[in-house]
């Protein structure tokens, strides 16, 4: 009864595009069994109509799109039409039904199929290609994956190898500074010897010493060198500004060359447009600075070559402060264009011409260049191949922090005097000189046979000295003998000087001796951490025996003083005074004791030294060493210092004071005192000493001796 469809869009018919698009029908509505609408045709209508002309009117429709309706929908009779927008791709059934005026339905109807394409991105073969995308990414991503993974095994292995080889440098320089520090004690015994040698040789010998020592020299300089390097590849540079003459530092460091300039047909000079300049520097390091430098020139420059050093002022730029320029010229066979800028690198070394041989390490400049920066400075090369280099110091000037023009500070220059050579001859491991009691008693504690035979063989005219070859028997030779100094190496098996002098510092019997450390470690912070332990001294090797000597007399001096001191601090009242150090807590308890036990004429020498704790030989050496008294005397002087003030201030007779101070003897008091005092206990109260006089005696009064 449905005669067939219509396609609308806004009326289309057979053959007409939709949306202005291609032909949607190729043949009549009637005659299609399925409509194609591409995505962008969303607006499209169908109408309809039954053959059925006996009232017409009275026709009624309905329609549904199977896939999108699941009613049936009433179409309006008058239009007859079905319009659809926005349909999702897919495939879909339009089927429609109609009824004549005596409302029969045609159950068959009529139908059309209508395919909705999709969009290119959402059919089928634009799937394929995003699982094909999908699938290409994963394998991507996982190559990139491996390949970041073997990438990070490879950092992994590098960064193990570079931490292995790291630490096989460390192992290596560890191992070379420690051979380094072994090489200051022959360096020592060496340079001291020849020093002597070289000033009581004639004319031909002298050259002959002076060639073996300037080379040892250099062996020093080489073992400071290869040390300096180890701290800055471990705990960086510190720098120690000293206030000097820089013009004079650098022309005595110059000529310090003249031997070398003379020996090689170089001609040496230095030239400076300042007379004078006061400024903060560190001379270790400018000195090393310069050494370096200096070293290298002499070491590329052939026979008659020319050498020179120049320094004058160097005016800042823009902001900068003015500084002072320091240039090493040479003449030698100069530096490649190419390698110029590498040459500060470490362990860099340029081949050199036929003939000539680098004996460097390639760490000079490398440390110069970190010297220089600690100053504050830059260094710079300018060079042409044979015909010569030059090497330019920028350093900042640095004004001295002083009110007023105080001289400059003078700098610490080497001290170097005439020493004996040794004999080496047999030796047990424990020695020690014939005792003198007119010299002081000396122990020497070093694990070097050789250098310990030559510091003794050197002291033994001024101390008697007594030999330890380790710490552990320095240790108990200090224990058993109380000597009056230690002088003690720092590097040692089994107990260390540092540990030697804190244990000896720590110990009531033995923290008044002086103890001089002897070691090759140079650096402040190794110098504090002996002085930390209680050293009085510390002496870096090499160093000349008569500077040894000279600060042993002047601890000495400073004992002596101490001593004094003591003696002072036994007239006060013990109990009047607060103390704190170690050897003055002994002598405040010992002054305590022979206080509470005053009137027992019973308390002895050995009663004190029970109540200290110490045996009476080591009382006996410690209240000598410290008083320059015996204990005896010690209990003495504090009983006649008692006696003293009862005679200023009580009414008591001079036999109840005898007996009081713990004198049993009315007549050996008087004569005690008097010996002491110089006057008759009689006289001493009749005269109305004064309170603040050393012993309440006036005039009379000359302290305990």
């Amino acid at each position: 009864m449905i005669s067939g469809f219509e396609l609308f869009n806004k009326r289309i018919g057979v053959g007409e595009p939709v949306h202005g698009g291609d032909p949607v029908l190729a043949q009549s509505i009637t005659e299609t069994a399925t409509i194609t609408l591409q995505h962008h045709q969303d607006f499209f209508a169908l109408q309809f109509v039954a053959l059925n002309y006996l009232h017409p009117e009275k026709n009624q429709y309905q329609y549904r799109l199977e896939g999108f309706n699941k009613d049936w929908i009433t179409a309006d009779p008058h239009t007859r039409k079905a319009t659809y927008t926005n349909l999702d791709p897919g495939r879909y059934t339009f089927r429609v039904r109609a009824s004549n005026n005596d409302r029969t339905w045609n159950e068959v109807g009529a139908a059309v199929a209508i395919v909705v394409e999709p969009p290119f991105w959402k059919s089928e073969l634009a799937f394929v290609l995003y699982v094909i995308l999908l699938v290409a990414i994963l394998i991507a991503a996982r190559k990139v994956l491996l390949l970041r993974e073997r990438a990070n095994v490879r950092l992994q292995q590098e960064r193990a190898e570079a931490q292995r080889m790291h630490e096989l440098d460390l192992m290596k320089i560890r191992f070379f500074t420690n051979v380094s520090h072994e090489f200051r004690t022959p360096l020592a015994l060496i340079l001291a010897p020849m020093e002597k040698l070289t000033q009581l040789a004639d004319h031909t010998h002298a050259r002959q010493f002076q060639l073996i020592q300037r080379n040892a020299r250099r062996l020093l300089n080489l073992v400071n060198q290869l040390l300096d390097f180890r701290k800055l590849e471990t705990q960086g540079i510190p720098y120690y500004p000293a206030a000097g003459d820089l013009v004079q530092f650098v022309r005595e460091t110059t000529y310090s060359f003249s031997d070398l300039s003379e020996k090689n047909d170089i001609h040496l000079s230095f030239f400076t447009t300042l007379e004078r300049l006061d400024t903060l520097f560190d001379p270790d390091k400018l000195e090393k600075i310069l050494f370096n430098l200096l070293s290298n020139a002499f070491k590329f420059t052939p026979e008659h070559g020319r050498i020179s050093v120049r320094l004058d002022h160097a005016p800042g730029a823009d902001d900068a402060k003015p500084g002072v320029r320091i240039c090493v010229e040479d003449t030698g066979i100069g530096i490649p264009v190419e390698k110029q800028g590498r040459i500060f690198e470490r362990f860099f070394q340029h081949d050199l011409p036929t003939g000539m041989i680098n004996q460097g390490s390639g760490i000079g400049l490398a440390i110069t260049r970190e010297f220089v920066k600690v100053h504050g400075g830059t260094i710079g090369v300018e060079s042409e191949p044979e015909k010569g280099s030059r090497f330019t110091i920028l350093l900042p000037l640095q004004p001295i922090p002083q009110a007023g023009t105080a001289a400059p500070v003078p700098f610490p220059l080497a001290a170097t005097a005439p020493v004996a050579i040794p004999i080496p001859q047999s030796q047990s491991a424990v020695a020690v000189t014939p005792r003198d009691s007119r010299k002081p008693l000396l122990l020497l504690v070093e694990d070097n046979h050789d250098f310990r035979f030559y510091l003794q063989d050197n002291l033994r005219e001024e101390y008697t000295v007594l030999e330890a070859p380790n710490g552990t028997e320095g240790w108990r030779l200090a224990i058993e003998t109380i000597p009056d100094l230690i002088v003690s190496d720092v590097m040692m098996p089994g107990l260390s000087g540092t540990d030697l002098c804190r244990r000896l510092k720590g110990d009531e019997r033995t923290s008044h001796i002086p103890v001089v450390l002897l070691t090759a470690r140079s650096s402040e912070e190794q110098k504090r951490e002996g002085y930390d332990t209680g050293a009085n001294d510390y002496v870096v090797k090499p160093f000349s025996v008569e500077i040894l000597q000279s600060r042993l007399r002047n601890i000495l001096r400073q004992q002596e003083a101490t001593r004094k001191s003591f003696q002072q601090y036994l007239a006060v009242k013990g109990s009047a005074v607060t103390i704190t150090p170690l050897d003055e807590k002994l002598i405040s308890k010992a002054v305590a004791m022979v206080e509470a036990n005053l009137e027992d004429a019973d308390f002895s020498v050995e009663a004190l030294s029970h109540e200290l704790g110490m045996s009476r030989i080591h009382l006996y050496r410690k209240i000598s060493s410290l008083t320059g008294k015996t204990p005896v005397e010690f209990i003495r002087s504090i009983r006649l210092q008692h006696a003293a003030q009862l005679l200023e201030k009580s009414q008591l007779t001079i036999s109840e004071i005898a007996y009081r101070v713990g004198f049993n003897n009315p007549k050996y008091f008087t004569r005690q005192f008097k010996d002491t005092y110089h006057v008759l206990p009689s006289e001493y109260a009749m005269r109305g000493v004064k309170k603040d006089t050393p012993f309440g005696g006036g005039s009379f009064a000359h302290g305990v001796s």
